[in-house]
């Protein structure tokens, strides 16, 4: 009796764990295109999960994480949830992620900000309380809108970047901030500095502060030529921006 009392205990207590591991850290607030996490569709109101591998082809998927975190996956873009440990209140302990490849835009939630670490193939990215956006390909480039972050180039150099557009580029062996050459390049990989439209109003930031920069590079010397790259495509027929199942 005693043995069958403590077998269904320890069968309950997996049970438990199971249960736990497989709660939801995050929800989809917005969706548009083909999101997919671990291989599965990913419409409004789907959990995400720890480890979860987020891919977008198309379009883009706006999540809300438990402690308020807000993260945007955006067009032909890879990012894996690594690990995401809650520490009560609301807030947690530890919240990595890895940006494989693609554009992305942050928003820290009510957790530390020592508690958020954000990595990709060549660069880090520590957070000081900041809203920004970012892409990563052979370089990581940041544009900081909110708050203040600390980009650092894996293969060593860090530049510190403040609010109302300040940009960073890791190339070569360091990390700096970006001339107006490269912020123009930048543009093209970070749609939602040219148009919000398809974002939730939770997931929108103040890109005001980015216009003198667009002026400055269509009038500076040299630099006549460039003009912001059009906003990103409409969502594909039939669909609207994060209506999920009810399209």
């Amino acid at each position: 009796m005693y043995l069958r009392a403590f077998l269904i205990s320890l069968l309950s207590l997996s049970y438990l764990s199971a249960t736990a591991d497989a709660a939801g850290i995050a929800k989809v607030a917005g969706e548009y295109g083909s999101p997919t996490a671990n291989g599965r569709s990913l419409n409004v109101g789907d959990d995400v999960q720890e480890h979860d591998k987020i891919v977008v082809n198309t379009g883009n998927v706006q999540l809300i994480f438990t402690d308020g975190t807000k993260l945007v996956v955006g067009e032909h873009s890879t990012l894996v949830v690594e690990k995401y440990l809650m520490k009560g209140g609301n807030q947690v302990s530890n919240f990595s992620v890895d940006a494989l490849r693609g554009t992305f835009r942050f928003i820290t939630g009510g957790s530390a900000k020592a508690a958020y670490n954000i990595n990709t193939a060549n660069a880090t990215i520590g957070i000081r309380g900041t809203g920004f956006d970012f892409y990563v390909g052979s370089n990581t480039g940041v544009v900081v809108l909110e708050g203040k972050v600390k980009l650092c180039a894996k293969a060593g150099g860090c530049v510190n970047l403040n609010p109302k557009c300040d940009a960073g580029l890791t190339a070569g062996n360091g990390a700096g901030r970006m001339d107006s050459r490269q912020f123009a390049n930048a543009v093209a990989h970070l749609p939602y500095l040219q148009s919000q439209a398809f974002l939730k109003q939770p997931f929108k930031l103040p890109v005001s502060s980015c216009s003198a920069k667009f002026s400055d590079i269509n009038n500076g010397p040299g630099n006549k030529s460039f003009n912001a790259p059009p906003p990103p495509p409409p969502p594909p027929p039939g669909r609207s921006p994060g209506c999920g199942n009810d399209c």
